[in-house]
């Protein structure tokens, strides 16, 4: 009788600090809008945005769904925003040019900033993928919106996907 108690009480906190780690981890995964000084970035239902991640990336984000047969291990979409020193001529020519075939070269002009989206395809590791760039300079820096998709993605993720890609601006 004396261990039924502290028992209790134990597995009532157990089990409200599962339910608080499971609404943490499911809103972590809610649409956001992410803003810093140099651009917004619509994230998507689904996708993280991780915080503190690989300090090459100016943001960082990937989806919280794996891919399908053969690629289970991997995620079904990742995006990052890199800026470098580059000119966004070398950064699109470097995408171009990188062995994958080229399925769209286009430019669009939001605001007073040009930006130029370039979507290739990729084999890798007998997993196809879809990679979508946007890249836009300012100044002395560009900014480059990579986002690397499963091909065989359900069209509703990819609407998601492409809004991300849609919705990038810098600032």
């Amino acid at each position: 009788m004396e261990l039924l108690i502290p028992g209790l009480i134990l597995v009532a906190l157990m089990v409200w600090a599962s339910t608080k780690i499971k609404k943490t981890t499911a809103a972590a995964f809610e649409a956001e809008t992410v803003e810093t000084d140099e651009f917004v970035i619509n994230k998507p239902d689904g996708f993280l945005h991780v915080l503190n991640g690989d300090p090459q990336y100016a943001f960082e984000s990937y989806s919280k769904e794996y891919g399908g047969e053969g690629a289970e291990d991997v995620r079904r979409a990742t995006a990052t925003v890199k800026v470098t020193s580059t000119t966004a001529r070398e950064e699109a020519m470097r995408r171009l040019n990188a062995g994958n075939e080229k399925i769209d070269d286009r430019s669009e002009v939001i605001g007073e900033t040009k930006y130029r989206l370039i979507e290739t395809r990729a084999v890798a590791n007998d997993i196809e993928y879809r990679n979508l760039f946007k890249i836009a300079q300012r100044g002395d820096k560009t900014y480059v919106m990579t986002i690397t998709a499963i091909a065989e993605t359900t069209d509703e993720a990819m609407r998601d996907i492409e809004g991300m890609l849609d919705s990038f601006e810098i600032k």
